[in-house]
């Protein structure tokens, strides 16, 4: 029997859970945000990850509010990324309609703003924040645990 695995459509859903293997971000998890390939019809390998570039440290009951939210901060990255370097999981996030939206507008704003050098930083910092705070609502949530822990390798 031969198998021919040319391209994963269906291992490439929005919402699915992927870990990025090459790169600045090599290890970390992501979320894939949208896929070109679906969007243009045209089989492009690109794919928009958002993912966790600080991970929530380790949690004691006895430790003050002030340490509490410092070390439950999260940081996320956008990034477009090759197919050939994630590798998708069995594993989905649940994003409200809410959520999602916002997080398409970043991303499509973050992308415009990238040929604009000029006014990046100053919009991408406001931009990311209003992700972290989904991230953060998702993390005290408790669901996706998998999702919030580092990858030991």
């Amino acid at each position: 029997m031969v198998f021919f695995f040319t391209d994963y459509v269906f291992s490439y859903k929005i919402g699915r859970i992927v870990l990025v293997l090459n790169g600045r971000h090599a290890g970390k998890k992501g979320i894939i945000i949208e896929n070109t390939s679906q969007s243009t019809g045209i089989s492009s390998n690109n794919i928009i990850v958002l993912g966790i570039k600080n991970f929530p440290k380790q949690i004691n009951r006895k430790q003050i509010n002030k340490v509490l939210k410092k070390k439950s901060n999260i940081k996320v990255f956008f990034k477009t990324l090759n197919k050939n370097h994630i590798l998708p999981t069995r594993y989905f996030v649940d994003l409200g309609t809410d959520q999602q939206e916002l997080i398409s507008k970043v991303s499509c704003n973050l992308l415009k703003l990238k040929s604009n050098e000029k006014y990046f930083v100053d919009t991408t910092t406001e931009l990311n924040w209003q992700v972290n705070n989904i991230f953060i609502d998702k993390y005290f949530s408790g669901k996706n645990k998998w999702f919030f822990k580092k990858l030991k390798f």
